[in-house]
């Protein structure tokens, strides 16, 4: 295992781990495996706007007024 942390550390972003000359896992660096995450956030939450862009919407003083009223 110490191996393949060194290989990753000198080669890269990512180690692909195979089984039977398939790959079966990818071992990656804490902070690429950060990056990945976040822009996989990133873009789950543009999507979600693009889809929701034509709902209608609510001012933030309409929603205040509701708020300030109960």
């Amino acid at each position: 295992m110490a191996g393949i942390i060194k290989r990753l550390r000198e080669e890269g972003k990512s180690v692909v781990i195979l089984q039977r000359s398939q790959a079966a896992a990818v071992l990656v660096d804490p902070d690429y495996y950060a990056l990945l995450e976040d822009t996989l956030e990133t873009s789950s939450d543009l999507k979600a706007i693009e889809e929701r862009k034509d709902e209608p919407t609510v001012s933030f003083e309409e929603v205040s007024k509701k708020l300030d009223s109960k």
